[in-house]
């Protein structure tokens, strides 16, 4: 085992069943879990859905063509599909610093929670401001 995979799993160790600074879920939350695998199925399914046919039409492009080895379009094609693999990372068997789903998803929420954050400050210099100029009407 790498030292990089050592680090995700003491992390992982670390922050199960904790919730974070914020107070909302943790990030290994079952219910989050099961629907970035979710995500994931629908991601790995469609892409099945269309090597399938593209498969067909690389093969009988290679066998009119002559083309063979590393230099088929079935080869690419091949080649193609185990990058896609590695960033649905259905499975999470690849634990390199690719972009994956799960950092996409990752992403999106820290964008969603700094949103909401910023929202949350501005409501809440707005209300003291009325506040304040409520108390100076009085």
């Amino acid at each position: 085992m790498d030292n990089q995979q050592e680090a995700t799993i003491e992390s992982e160790t670390e922050n199960s069943g904790e919730s974070n600074k914020s107070g909302h879920a943790p990030t290994n939350h079952p219910v989050r879990r099961l629907l970035i695998f979710q995500l994931k199925l629908a991601l790995d399914a469609l892409r099945d859905i269309l090597l399938s046919p593209v498969s067909i039409l690389a093969t009988l492009v290679d066998f009119l063509s002559g083309r063979q080895g590393d230099n088929s379009y079935f080869e690419m094609l091949l080649k193609l599909g185990r990058i896609s693999e590695r960033h649905i990372n259905l499975f999470e068997q690849h634990q390199d610093n690719s972009q994956t789903v799960d950092t996409v998803v990752h992403q999106f929420e820290a964008v969603v929670k700094n949103r909401a954050t910023s929202q949350k400050k501005s409501k809440n210099k707005t209300d003291k401001k009325m506040s304040v100029n409520m108390k100076d009407k009085r």
